[in-house]
């Protein structure tokens, strides 16, 4: 369980890089390599994102627009 809150913190983290403000989002686990990222004031705007890991880092591999 800790490996996957570290993950998840990492990620949200990474959403800067994507110019999207991690406080702003929240992630909710899909599957094994995937978030769904949620506007947290915004339920219809979400994100679809498909991570994998580098150097035993986790790295976003995709975030894909979901809804607006």
């Amino acid at each position: 369980m800790l490996l996957n809150q570290n993950t998840a913190l990492s990620l949200q983290s990474q959403l800067l890089n994507f110019g999207l403000n991690p406080s702003d989002w929240t992630l909710n686990r899909l599957h094994t390599v995937g978030y769904l990222i949620e506007h947290r004031y915004d339920a219809n705007f979400k994100f679809i994102g498909k991570y994998e890991f580098k150097a035993r880092r986790p790295r976003w591999k995709t975030v894909e627009l979901f809804s607006i």
